[in-house]
């Protein structure tokens, strides 16, 4: 992957260390195509998916980034069973990955792929209008 590259691909095993290193993988590609606003917002999404995989597939998994107005998130496994949104128990210490793709995506879905599927979602990363209203 280089700077100008707007495609970037990461591959883990299903071990606990594999959410750290693609937080950490897309953290860098951010930084790369200087997408530093965006760079929480898609770390965590990130982090989510690759978490819910690690958990419920527990197969290979494969991140692919892709830039083009917004950056599209994609973490393939080799579980055909989508994920599932809920609203978790106050008191439940998970269930809230979807809500955190949901909430900070533009939009997600779920593609089936194979005998597996891919988890995607969308951050718009597009400069905000400008504002011509006076400062205050």
């Amino acid at each position: 992957m280089t700077a100008e590259s707007p495609r970037a691909v990461f591959r883990a095993k299903p071990w606990s260390g594999a959410v750290e290193a693609a937080r950490l993988f897309s953290a860098r590609v951010m930084r790369r195509w200087s997408l530093g606003q965006a760079e929480e917002r898609v770390t965590a999404i990130i982090a989510e998916l690759v978490a819910n995989a690690v958990e419920h597939a527990g197969t290979d998994v494969e991140v692919r980034l892709s830039r083009n107005g917004e950056v599209r998130i994609e973490v393939a496994d080799h579980d055909p069973a989508p994920p599932v949104m809920r609203m978790p128990d106050p008191l439940e210490e998970g269930g809230r990955g979807m809500i955190i793709v949901d909430r900070y995506s533009t939009q997600w879905g779920t593609d089936r792929a194979g005998k597996g599927k891919t988890v995607w979602a969308e951050v718009d990363v597009r400069p905000a209008p400008f504002s011509s209203a006076p400062a205050l």
